[in-house]
Order: structure tokens, then sequence, then C-alpha cells
């Protein structure tokens, strides 16, 4: 009988929070959206404020996990899968983190002149 091979679990984890990075992109967006007299607007923004931070962690998880699933992967030769769920997990939380660095590059800039 033949053993088949699984995926890595840090490989999902990686998946998944590159997939999170992604949902939270849309409360971004919409965060400005909400008019000023509805009644909990103030603490919508918050929320959303806040979104933004859970967004850099989960893009570092996604990014830091991918890396360790592919090394995981390596050692194993053939007995784990999981390296394109590892790649998208990778490039969506540096993406993300390199997108973050570029935009406070500008604004910074702006800033200082």
């Amino acid at each position: 009988m033949e053993k088949t091979a699984k995926i890595n679990r840090m490989a999902i984890i990686s998946l998944i929070s590159g997939l999170v990075v992604i949902a939270l992109l849309d409360f971004g967006m919409i965060r400005e959206s909400f008019p000023a007299s509805l009644t909990y607007a103030n603490t919508i923004r918050a929320i959303m404020r806040l979104s933004v931070s859970v967004q850099y962690f989960y893009g570092a998880v996604a990014l830091l996990t991918g890396i360790l699933a592919l090394k995981q992967i390596q050692k194993k030769n053939g007995e784990e899968k999981g390296k394109t769920f590892a790649w998208i997990g990778i490039v969506l939380g540096a993406d993300y983190i390199l997108f973050g660095l570029l935009v406070f590059i500008i604004f910074s800039a702006q800033l200082l002149t």
C-alpha cells in the first residue's frame, strides 16, 4: 500500500494568512465611506484602522510560515507536499509588507518636504 503525501501544515497556515491579508484589504478601502451622521461611525473607523495593524501581522505570518514550510518540505524529500500553498502565502505576505513600506516611504518623503 502506497503512502500519499500529506500537505505541510505550515504551508496551509501561510496560505490562509495570506488570504486573510487580502480579505482585510476590503475593510481598509471602505473605512472612510461611513457618513459622519452614523451613530457608530467613529467606532467603525477605529476598528478598521486596527485592521491595518492586523494585516501587517498576518502578512508577516504568511511570509515566515511560507519560508519555514518550504524548508520543511525540502527536508522531507517527497513525504509532504504544499509548495504551491507556501509560495502563495510568501507572495501575498511579502507583497503586502512591501506595499506598506512603499506607502510609508512616499508619505514620509511628502511630510519632510
